[in-house]
């Protein structure tokens, strides 16, 4: 469902820099601002994306696509059973949509019940690899579960098919986990020049700073 062929220029330098332990810091190579403009980017490529998906939803099964909606509008408002039990009726219709399956397994995911979460983002992998968002969760569950091999697989998967800030970051904490310090680091530094004062950029800090203790 979900297919990108195109990195840009300047994330494709950083995909190769996550690869390779002998570079030098990012810090020194990258401008701040052309590396949070390029995220920007990203993010819009995956807004387009997940559009794509919606319309595609909405052409096959579209009594499936008005139960996400209002799956969606339910967990905005925190009500995340009601939005499980929203995307289970959803899926009744499609049942293997890739859409649907990482939604409902984000939705578990964001209640903290791991078996179900891990279940259907398996599920979604499965049925469909190219997307990142899928992968960026079951490499967040595995990461979690200190299965630390399986979560640096599924985070370089994710971030080769759409680099974003949550999936850099989660990639860090894993490869400081595995002992490699350098490429947290690395991975550390892109986060805090794309996120400075954010949630992701003051965690990054602290990561780091932990690396130097």
């Amino acid at each position: 469902m979900y297919r990108i062929y195109h990195i840009c220029p300047l994330l494709l330098i950083f995909i190769l820099l996550l690869t390779s332990c002998s570079m030098k810091s990012v810090v020194d190579r990258n401008d701040p601002s052309l590396v949070k403009d390029t995220f920007k980017q990203e993010k819009q490529q995956g807004e387009i994306l997940y559009n794509q998906a919606l319309q595609q939803l909405g052409e096959t099964y579209p009594e499936a696509l008005e139960l996400y909606q209002q799956a969606r509008t339910a967990e905005a408002m925190g009500e995340l059973d009601n939005a499980i039990l929203i995307y289970h009726k959803a899926m009744q219709n499609a049942p293997e949509d890739g859409l649907l399956l990482t939604a409902l397994g984000m939705a578990y995911l964001r209640e903290e019940d791991i078996i179900p979460a891990r279940r259907y983002l398996r599920k979604a992998v499965n049925l469909d690899p190219d997307y990142y968002k899928s992968r960026l969760g079951l490499g967040y569950i595995y990461l979690q579960n200190k299965q630390i091999k399986q979560a640096v697989t599924q985070l370089e998967t994710s971030l080769l098919l759409l680099p974003t800030l949550e999936g850099t970051f989660l990639l860090g904490e894993a490869v400081k986990l595995q002992g490699n310090s350098l490429r947290a680091r690395q991975l550390y530094q892109i986060v805090i020049q794309a996120d400075k004062d954010g949630k992701l950029g003051k965690a990054a800090k602290s990561s780091l700073r932990s690396l130097s203790k």
